[in-house]
Formats: C-alpha cells, structure tokens, sequence
C-alpha cells in the first residue's frame, strides 16, 4: 500500500470518528436544553435569588442530574466554599 492510499484511509477514520463525536455531543447538549426549564430562580445551597445579568450568566454554576432529572443552581460564593471542602478532604 502506497503512502497516498494509506493517508486517504486514515482522513475518512478520522472523519468517522469526527461525526461521531459531533452525534455525542448533539445529544448531550439537547438533554441540557431539556432541563433547562428545571432551572431554580435562586442558589441551591444559599436561596441567594439568580441576578439575570451576564455577569452572573458567567459566574454561577449550574450542575444537572441526568438520571435524578434534577438541576441545582450555585451562587460564586457556595461554589467557592464548596471547592475548599472539597480540597480539604482531598488532604485529609
């Protein structure tokens, strides 16, 4: 096999596993769209009320479960404390 058919094979594996990965994630991002009205209008761990800016767009962490069907929504600050929880326990 020459090196220009054995180039040819690997750009249409690639382009295979390219459209497959597009598939993926097509089908996680419209499993997010469909939470999305399960949003809360305030911070889960705080009940700070959702300012909707685009700064708090930004700053505020969403994190969905699938399976629970369940969607929380996280002011900076709880985030933030949280992530030190987090930290300590790893050095425990």
């Amino acid at each position: 096999m020459d090196k220009k058919h054995a180039k040819k094979i690997k750009r249409a594996k690639k382009k295979k596993k390219d459209k497959k990965h597009a598939q993926e994630d097509q089908q996680r991002m419209s499993k997010q769209l469909g939470m999305f009205d399960r949003l809360p209008d305030s911070c889960s761990a705080c009940d700070k009320e959702f300012p909707q800016t685009r700064e708090a767009h930004m700053t505020w962490r969403v994190v969905a479960r699938y399976e629970e069907k369940q969607v929380r929504l996280f002011c900076p600050d709880c985030h933030l404390k949280a992530k030190k929880l987090v930290g300590e326990e790893d050095e425990v």
